[in-house]
């Protein structure tokens, strides 16, 4: 399962995020702290890490936007 700690990891490590600051409510695309590119990376990740796929249709902001929203949405789909 995938964590918040494992995903400030991911974005610092393989994304190159400076995550000083960054919470599970921080926004990530629409500060452009994140940007699109990286999403799909993050997207690859999160699927690794939870066994799910990432319907196209899901990738917004309401999913997405916030690591506490990207925790919600995996406990959504996996559930």
């Amino acid at each position: 399962m995938v964590s918040s700690e494992s995903l400030l990891v991911f974005l610092e490590e393989d994304l190159g995020v400076d995550i000083d600051g960054v919470d599970a409510d921080t926004p990530l695309f629409s500060s452009q702290l994140v940007d699109s590119f990286a999403l799909v990376t993050l997207m690859m990740f999160l699927e690794k890490q939870t066994g799910i796929r990432i319907a196209p249709t899901d990738v917004n902001l309401d999913n997405m936007d916030t690591i506490g929203r990207m925790i919600a949405y995996v406990e959504r789909v996996t559930s």
